[in-house]
């Protein structure tokens, strides 16, 4: 096992996956940013909701719902985001009314979130810098380490 994580090729993994991360952690603060500066709010009626269960434990996550609403200029808009775990079983149960509120950009009025979702791109960012910081550390600690092999 030690020997897989002093691997060449582990180490370059973590670089691209780390990478990766952090272009989907940008791409991520760019789309709240929009959402947050001039993104509007509608009122959404929720269509279908799907959900994905573990299959030991049968526990509940990751929520998605079908929704429909219609944007401030009158035009109905058909689309998917995650809901929240605890509003997820609400709406499952029937104990809550099947409507949610989403911000949308009026420009790409299918780009929508949850008005409640938190902004997960700084953690999307750090971990794959950290990833990025690891690989490329491990790369030169190797160079290193055979440098001093070949004296």
């Amino acid at each position: 096992m030690f020997r897989l994580l002093g691997s060449r090729l582990f180490s370059i993994c973590l670089i691209l996956i780390g990478i990766f991360f952090i272009y989907a952690g940008h791409r991520n603060a760019v789309k709240f940013a929009a959402l947050r500066d001039h993104g509007k709010t509608a009122k959404a009626e929720i269509t279908n909701l799907e959900w994905k269960e573990k299959k030991t434990s049968h526990a509940d996550s990751l929520y998605t719902a079908h929704v429909r609403f219609k944007t401030e200029d009158g035009r109905e808009i058909q689309a998917e985001t995650g809901v929240p775990a605890e509003l997820g079983r609400s709406l499952r149960s029937n104990a809550a009314a099947a409507t949610m509120n989403v911000r949308y950009l009026p420009e790409s009025p299918s780009t929508i979130e949850d008005v409640n979702k938190d902004d997960p791109s700084d953690a999307q960012s750090g971990i794959g810098r950290l990833m990025l910081f690891f690989g490329a550390g491990m790369l030169v600690v190797r160079f290193l380490l055979s440098k001093r092999r070949a004296r």
